[in-house]
This record gives C-alpha cells, structure tokens and sequence, in this order.
C-alpha cells in the first residue's frame, strides 16, 4: 500500500512537486505549444510526449517503486490524459482538430492542477470546533459529487487514508491544498485562517476528547522544534542564519543544486505577486464582498512594465527574463539581492521592515490574524483565482499570474523536499542531511526561543515539554544558553497565557534535557604515548579524548545545578544523541556513572526567602537501538545502557526500534549484513553473556557461538595472543572491562609495566586480560577492527536473535525503563516499513496481553523534520491499533493510557501549584542573572 499511495502522490503532482518541470515547457510542448499561442506539427508533438514520459518514468524511479513502467503509464493516464496522445487531449479539450478556435492552453493546464489539488483537499480535510481537521472517515466519492482524479478514497478506509496523508504531508506543504479548500467552501474572509498554522489535527471526536486532558512531549530536539512555514518564513524575508544557502547541500534526490539562486528568485516572485494582489484587492475594496472582480485590470508583464521600466529597469529585464522568455536559468545571487533591495526600498517603508513577515507589511490590516504570512499570501492568491477564472476577459490575466505562481510553488516544495525527510531510504546517516538542512537556516537572533517555544505551543492540548539542547565545553556558555530559554518562555507564558494576571492558569512546563554529541575516533592508536600530566595525549586512547570531553561536560551540568540549586527544577535530564554508529555505549558508561554519583545530588534545597523545597534528581535517557547495521547491534545496544549507563525504573531508551522488529521480515531483508569485524566480536560476546545465565541454551547454538567467537577472536588477536590462549570467559571480561574509564584502565596498566622494570619482565608476567585490553588501544588491532565483513543471517541466527530480544523485551518491563516512541521519525529512520509498522505494536499488541507492562511515551522527535507534532504522532499509534483488530472503544482506552503515560514518564516532575511553579522559574532566572554577573 506504501508504495502504491507514494507513486500516486509522484505522478499526480508531477508538474510542480519539484523544479524538474519548471516552466512547464516540456509539458507545453507534449501539447503541442512551443510558446502562448504557436503549435507544432504531430511529429513533433509525438517526440515531446516520449521525452516528457521519459523524463517522468526518470523523475518517479528516483523517489518510488512502481510495479512496472506501465504501471506509470497508466497513471499519467488517469491524472494527465491530455499528456499522453492528442486523441486524449482533444477529448480533454487541450486540442481541436480544426485549429480555427483558440484554447487558453495555459490556464487550461493550471486549472486542472488546481483541480487535482483540490480534490485532494476535499478528500482528507473538513471543520470541527474551529479546526482544521483530517476527514477520517470513507470517501463516498460519486455519489454526491464528481471526482475525476481521486475515485481510489472510495476504497480506502481510515487507516489507509492516514496513510495517504501521512505520505502526502511528508511531500508537499499541505498550507496550499488546505487554503484551496479554504476559498472552495466559502471561507473569504482571512480571519478564517485565525490560529491556523500549519497542521492538521488529526484526532477524530472522541480521540480529540482524549488528547484535550494534556499531552506530554517528552523526546523533541530544541533545534528542530519549529516548522517548515517557520523555515519558509525566514528564507523568504532574508532573516535566516548568515551563510546559510551557500552551505546548503542539497542530496540526490535535488532537481537543482542552485539553492541559493533558487531561494532568491522565489522571494523576489512572492514580493512581485504580493504587491500586485495588493493593487488589486487595495485599489478595488469591494473585491472581498463581490464574487468576481468586475472591471479589466492589467495582466501581471503589462503591470511590472508600469510601475519598473523607468524606475527599475534591471528588475523588469530579469524578470521578462524568466516569467516571459522562460529562461528558467536562476539568475545569478547578487543580482537577485540587488532586485530585491530595490524594490523593498522602493515599495515597503522602513519601519515596516521589522515584521516577521513582509505580507503584514504589504497587507496591514491582516496583522491581527494570528497565523503565517504564507497563509494569509496563499488565501490571497486563492481569492484571486476564484475571482477571475471564469471570466473571459481574464485569460491573460490568470495564465500571467499563475504561471509566476507555479514558478513560485514548484521551488517552495522543491526546497521542502530537502528539508522534510521522505522514507525513500533508512539510518542517521541519510536523516543528518535533512535535519542539518533543516535547522541550521533558523537565526539565533533574540526571538529564537521565543519562536521556537511558540511553534510547540501551537498544540493547545501541550502540557509538558523536554527540550533537548546540547552542552557546551563551557560552564559560562551552558548557564548562558539556560538563562535565555528561561527568561524567553517567561515571556511566552506571560504574553500569551497572561500568566501575571491569573497564576493559576494552565500553561505548559518546560524542563532541558541536556545530550551528549555521539563522535567518532580514528585508529591511529598508542596507548603506552598516554601521560596523565599531559593532556594532549588522550588523543593516544581509542575515545580517550571524547570520553573525557564527556565527563567534564557532565561536570559542568552539575556545577550549574549546584550553584544555581533552583535551576534543579529545570535541568530535568541527561541523553546521549546523534549518529548510533559513531560512539560506543563502553565510552559513555563512565559519563553516566560520574552524573549519577551521589556527592551531587542532595535531598532539599532552599529558595531566597527561605522556603525547603525537594531537589529533583536528573533522569537520564539515551539514543540506542535506533540504527543499526545488524539488529543484534541494535539490541546489544540498548542492553549496554541499562546494565553500565546506570539506567533505573523511571529512565528512558530513546527510539529502541530494535525491540519491535519483526525478525523473519528483517532477515529476509537482510540475508547478508556488512559490518565492522569489531562490532560483531562484541555482538557475539554480549549474547554469550546473556546466555551464560539462561538455562534455555541450546547445545547446536552454544556451538556454533563458541567457534564463531573463537574464529573472529583469532581474527582479531592472533598477532598478539596465541589461539589457544584466547578463551571465551577472559574475552568477555575485556568486554566488559572497557565500559570503564579508560585513563584509570590505562594508568594501573603503565604502573604495572613501572613496577616490571623491563620490557621482557613485563612481557612475561602481564596478563592474557591486561595484553588483550592493550590490543583494544593499539592501531594495529583497531585497524582489523573496523574491517567490514559479511556475515550471514542464518537459521542459527535467527534463532539467536529472537532469543535475545524476547530477554530484553522482559528485561525493559521488569526494569521499568520507559521507551521513547517517535513514530514518524522511526518510520523514516528505522528498520520500519511504515508508520503502522512501529516497535509500539510489538511492546503493546493487541494480541500479546502478556507485554502491555512495557512502559512507553509517544513523542515527535524531530517535528522539522518530520512535519508532525505529538497529538498526531498518538493518533498515528491510534490508527495503527484499530488497523491490528482492535475495536475503537478498545483503542481509546488504549491511547488514554498512553497519553498518560507520556505525561507520567515526563521528567518533570512534582505536584507544585502553578503558583509556585512561577515563582520557582523567578528565582532561577534572577540567580542565573546574578551568577553569570561580570562582578
């Protein structure tokens, strides 16, 4: 079903989901037009349909997996017949045999985009109690209306068309489809889009009852807690981070690597529309009460030679350039800059410059409406189609327009692509890309967090939110960074829920979750160069360097929580985060260890007017089990925080997809995995530990365990210790040595070697596990350690591997360690086929009672991402039960548990009034502001 809905939504929006088409040339051409009026002879015809379906077969593979070329064929022949032989196109009314009657052929084209789009809005969305709401129910399709393009809802069901939306929102801004469907009911007036940002909620009735007693978002990174509109905001009115679109590195699934070129060219179009509605709508004030525009206005080339051929000529010239001749060639950046400077100083005043979108500067009296600017232009530019599209006496009008629309559009969502992750492929490694694009753009001007904490808030059901931020080398930087989050959410709180005016009002708790930065280390290793007095020289330790990097970063949290004691009530938690395969659980297990060491945490603190309060500890949570190259990595993994990580009932594994895999389905996805020789050494030690307190353990698999072991083993070590040497139980204990800190190993290996006297003493009396840990820091062995090999996932194997995630499925459970759920981030990023295949269903099936006391939250992860917040990401898990067999009173019940469940496993913690919750946030403010005083 995935890839059916995802070769549809290709096909369908073919024209302008991207810049492959933009200028619609090739697709004029297929008509027959070579430009506005001419026509071409049938050969020629012919050939630019062949080149057009070739260039859409090229498009579609890049993106989606069809069945067959046919299967394409048949679909550009159901959503654009016109394009595939003049027969179709005559009968489409884009042809007449007799060439004696003109066609608009443009505005014909434009109009059946239009058409597809808005069928598209009438299928998945509807009103209820002012929101704009995910039509959930079965499409009965012609019955009532006539649908051309999307008959295919009459089969879908609920479930199948979240599918359906998920995918679609995951490839195109939805603002368009929803504004469309906007103007198409009626809705005029631009105080309808009034608290309409950007999602959809997707709960149905009952389910939006639910989700209305609060929701919890306890997993979401701080950097990409905004939005795309926030994203598509800041690049269009030049207010985003310095450097940013030269940076820009777009992946292959780009049309155009000229972002920068792009970008600008897509701001000066908006300017350029924006300021000819205004001529439109301001010049003509009864245009919003009229349903049509009554008296001839200029088309847009004859309106830009008006008001630019003497004052801005070089503005006219690059525009006629692209909108008239179809130069789609971006011009070059400065020149662009240029254009636009000129014409916001020609046209916007000064003052009005500091509007976080120039739309409220060109249109004042919308200021008031609390949403985007790009809502307010898109309901604008809709407006103006319905006015004039039936029009005659607007042909030139509407194709002139809407032609620089389409210009417009077709680069928004080619940039929306590469900054919205779709699932064409798996891991970090791809996901780093898309969340780099995606977050770096933001400024980190005084607004940031305000911004930032406004976009969560936009979830009215928002109860709790984890911020996760990194921390700095620097204590000053870390206190820094605290004091302007907290002081930008009083101002939120303050300003939009009027909290001085009635503290007891139900507002949002914020607390940070600060993360470790997963890195990776070379092996041009030496332990015995390491020399305690001299720093520099942790780089001689495999993770040395970044390991005490680590420890005194956790040392710099603690400082902060105790020279600020109220601060403890915000800095809820410490995570360890980013790519999974960069940075072993051994390097962080002292980290942990040093964070959760008593002499830190105290019972009570006391606030400035002298009142005793309880010190909340820190929680931990990390990044495990989430990509992986082999699943027994992932589970290894996931093992190896609870057990050295310190992990107690009440902390968190962020992600944990390895949990829910399905194995049969993984092995025959991957009957051959490529992974470092290291990595699979430690899998196959980790499982030789487990099963070394089973009583379960097979005879055939103990064996072929312990040859296995001994051949990777001898593989690794043979050059530094002699087969027969190299047991099973000594290998395991160098295992599990190595998740201790590595410069108090190292210093009782070099006293050891001190007290020797020699270098033959020394080789004689070390040990097999002080000679094998040595290896573990020496080139030579670290060299044949990231080697990649195959290994091979057979019948044995599997066996393993169900084994071992049974174990630690009910190892999760009876520890009361929490699972961060991320749906739509795991879909995207983990070994999941969709967003109904998630490892929730395998901790909490319907039909496997016996699990259901896996404790889990349901969070978002990564919303800029994703294009998601978390009331969808529960309503996602909501589908994907009624899709299992359960029946819909079984399923609210369900996800009444998990709401709560997320707003119980908060790290923030504590039954303190409102009231006092203000207060608390006061005083840390004003004793940060002290600390980080110069005095």
């Amino acid at each position: 079903m995935i890839n059916k809905i995802s070769l549809l939504i290709n096909i369908s929006l073919f024209p302008f989901q991207n810049l492959r088409f933009i200028g619609q040339l090739e697709i004029l051409a297929a008509l027959g037009y070579t430009d506005e009026k001419s026509e071409v002879g049938k050969k020629a015809r012919q050939r630019a349909q062949w080149d057009l379906q070739t260039q859409i077969q090229n498009e579609v593979l890049r993106k989606a997996r069809p069945k067959s070329m046919d299967e394409i064929n048949l679909l550009m022949q159901k959503f654009y017949p016109m394009l595939c032989n003049d027969d179709e196109a005559e009968r489409a009314g884009f042809r007449y045999k007799s060439f004696k009657k003109s066609i608009p052929i443009e505005k014909k084209l434009y109009l059946h985009y239009f058409r597809i789009l808005e069928e598209f809005g009438d299928s998945l969305i509807s009103y209820r109690d002012g929101d704009v709401v995910f039509k959930y129910w079965k499409n009965d399709v012609n019955n009532d209306k006539e649908w051309k393009f999307i008959d295919f809802m009459e089969h879908y069901k609920g479930q199948d068309k979240v599918h359906f939306f998920h995918a679609i929102s995951r490839f195109i801004p939805l603002d368009l489809i929803i504004i469309l469907h906007f103007i198409k009911n009626g809705l005029h007036e631009p105080y309808e889009l009034n608290e309409f940002y950007q999602h959809v909620n997707l709960a149905d009735a009952a389910l939006d009852d639910i989700l209305g007693r609060g929701v919890a978002e306890n997993h979401i990174h701080a950097s990409a807690a905004f939005n795309f509109s926030i994203l598509w905001q800041a690049v269009m009115n030049g207010r985003i981070k310095a450097g940013y679109l030269k940076k820009f590195q777009p992946n292959h699934l780009a049309a155009s690597m000229h972002v920068e070129s792009y970008i600008l060219t897509a701001r000066l179009l908006r300017i350029i529309l924006t300021l000819y509605l205004k001529d439109q709508f301001y010049n003509n004030p009864d245009v919003y009460q009229k349903g049509f525009i009554a008296q001839k206005h200029d088309p847009l080339f004859k309106w830009l030679r008006d008001n630019f051929t003497k004052e801005d000529p070089e503005t006219l010239q690059l525009l006629m350039k692209l909108l008239r001749d179809r130069d789609c060639e971006f011009a070059p950046s400065e020149e662009l800059i240029s254009a636009i400077e000129r014409i916001r100083l020609a046209f916007t005043d000064d003052d009005e410059s500091e509007a976080l979108d120039f739309i409220f500067s060109i249109f004042s009296n919308h200021k008031g409406v609390k949403t985007y600017g790009e809502n307010i232009f898109l309901h604008l530019v809709m407006l103006y189609k319905h006015r004039i599209q039936e029009s005659p006496m607007f042909i030139e009008n509407f194709e002139q327009f809407f032609r620089t629309f389409f210009i417009y559009l077709s680069i928004k969502n080619e940039f929306y692509q590469q900054v919205t992750q779709p699932t064409v492929m798996h891991g970090l490694d791809f996901f780093r890309g898309y969340f780099d694009r995606a977050t770096d753009g933001i400024a980190k001007n005084g607004d940031y967090y305000k911004t930032m904490l406004r976009t969560l808030f936009q979830n009215r059901y928002l109860k709790k939110v984890e911020l996760r931020i990194s921390i700095k080398n620097k204590l000053q930087a870390n206190k820094q960074t605290l004091s302007e989050i907290l002081k930008s959410y009083r101002e939120v709180i303050r300003e939009d829920y009027g909290v001085e005016d009635d503290p007891q009002v139900e507002f949002p708790m914020l607390g940070i979750v600060y993360h470790f930065i997963k890195k990776p280390d070379n092996p041009n290793k030496d332990l015995w160069m390491y020399d305690d007095e001299r720093i520099h020289t942790l780089k001689a330790l495999h993770f040395g360097n970044l390991q005490e990097e680590y420890i005194k970063q956790v040392q710099h949290l603690q400082d902060l929580r105790r020279d600020v004691p109220m601060a403890t009530n915000f800095i809820v938690g410490l995570d360890a985060a980013s790519l999974e395969n960069n940075t072993p659980v051994q390097v962080f297990a002292p980290v942990f260890e040093e964070a959760r060491d008593s002499i830190y945490d105290g019972l009570r603190i006391k606030d400035p007017e002298g009142n005793i309060l309880p010190r909340q500890s820190l929680f931990f949570t990390f990044h495990a089990g989430e990509d992986f190259r082999h699943l027994i990595s992932g589970l290894r993994r996931i093992d190896e925080v609870i057990r050295y990580c310190k992990l107690h009932a009440g902390d968190r594994i962020g992600h944990g997809i390895a949990l829910g895999v399905n194995i049969p389905e993984w092995v025959r996805h991957n009957p051959l995995v490529i992974l470092p020789r290291g990595e699979y050494l430690d899998n196959l030690l980790w499982i030789w530990g487990v099963y070394s307190y089973t009583p379960k353990l097979q005879t055939e698999t103990l064996v072929y365990l312990e040859r296995t072991i001994d051949r990777i083993a001898a593989e690794l070590f043979g050059e530094v210790v002699s087969a027969g040497d190299l047991r099973i139980p000594v290998l395991y204990s160098v295992y599990e040595r190595r998740f201790k800190r590595r410069t108090r190993e190292v210093m009782k290996l070099q006293q050891l070697k001190e007290r020797a006297g020699n270098q033959q003493e020394y080789e004689r009396t070390i040990r097999l596990q002080d000679k094998l840990y040595v290896a573990y820091h020496q080139e030579t062995t670290l060299v044949k350690m990231e080697e990649p090999i195959y290994v091979m996932t057979n019948e044995i194997e599997q066996i393993i591997m169900n084994d071992m995630q049974n174990h630690l499925i009910h190892k999760v459970s009876a520890s009361g360690i929490v699972i961060e759920v991320n749906p739509s981030s795991n879909e995207a990023i983990g070994e999941i086929d969709s967003v109904f295949g998630n490892q929730l269903f395998k901790l909490q099936s319907a039909v496997n009672a016996e699990l259901t006391n896996v404790l889990v939250n349901v969070n978002s992860d990564d919303p800029m991402v994703f294009n998601t917040n978390v009331s969808n990401e529960l309503v996602y898990m909501y589908y994907g039960m009624l899709q299992q067999g359960m029946g819909r009173d079984a399923a609210l019940d369900w996800i009444e548990k998990l709401r709560k469940a997320g707003m119980d496993t908060s790290f923030i913690r504590g039954a303190r009034s409102r009231k006092q919750y203000l207060q608390n946030l006061d005083i840390t403010i004003s004793a940060l502001e002290t600390y980080s005083s110069p005095i």
